[in-house]
């Protein structure tokens, strides 16, 4: 990995795919352990925090080649900070249009997210879509959605409770683009990066490790619900 030309494009775009990550036996072994973890089984909405009861997710979010990017990044150390487990299963709705650190009011160039996926992921089955470069807005203003009603209720099945409540409103010039992500590959997100993510319309889930990070000693919002606390993550010497 060429540190010093993937860090100018990501500073340039806002993300940057890091490919063979993860072996197939790692994703299903992260796959199998947050099963293990979620207590209702007609409820497949997100996991949050489930490295706190999981190994082989802690080693995810530690993992070298991801911590080596994101340090690099950083120059200083990174501490995690939260991480998330979705199912997304068939007929799931997608995220509306949102910025990471709208919510985590992280200081600049201190806060990124890895969005790992754990089965080959496109826009059909619930993937990502980015809009490349919007991160150099900064912080942009948002809009309560109008079917907020129907967004709590329907629309929520399966998903997280704050994926369609508000959506970000994007300059025209930034153009939407929809990554397909090999399983095993890792989509790093800088904190102002707008973006959103598709519905689910194939027949199976669409699995997903989202793990955040932050720059040691960086000021954040630790949020009333989410209660946020960065941690030491297991480094392997």
């Amino acid at each position: 990995m060429n540190f010093k030309d993937d860090i100018h494009y990501f500073s340039e775009e806002g993300y940057m795919l890091i490919q063979d990550v993860f072996a197939l036996e790692n994703s299903y072994q992260i796959i199998k352990e947050a099963y293990s973890i979620k207590i209702d089984k007609e409820d497949y909405s997100p996991i949050m925090n489930p490295h706190m009861q999981s190994k082989a997710i802690m080693s995810a979010i530690s993992n070298h080649k991801i911590l080596k990017f994101v340090e690099h990044y950083f120059n200083e150390e990174a501490f995690g900070l939260q991480t998330e487990f979705f199912f997304m299963p068939p007929k799931t709705k997608g995220f509306t249009p949102h910025q990471d650190n709208s919510y985590i009011e992280a200081e600049e160039g201190s806060f990124i997210s890895a969005w790992i996926a754990l089965t080959d992921i496109n826009k059909d089955n619930g993937g990502l879509i980015i809009w490349p470069g919007s991160h150099k807005e900064k912080k942009l203003d948002s809009i309560e959605n109008l079917n907020s009603i129907e967004n709590f209720s329907k629309q929520l099945a399966n998903q997280d409770q704050n994926a369609r409540r508000r959506s970000t409103i994007i300059p025209s010039i930034y153009k939407e683009y929809s990554p397909s992500v090999k399983r095993g590959e890792v989509l790093m997100i800088h904190q102002w990066l707008v973006h959103s993510s598709n519905d689910n319309n194939s027949v199976n889930n669409r699995y997903v490790l989202l793990c955040t990070y932050l720059k040691k000693g960086a000021s954040f919002r630790p949020g009333k619900t989410a209660k946020r606390k960065p941690f030491k993550l297991v480094k392997k010497t």
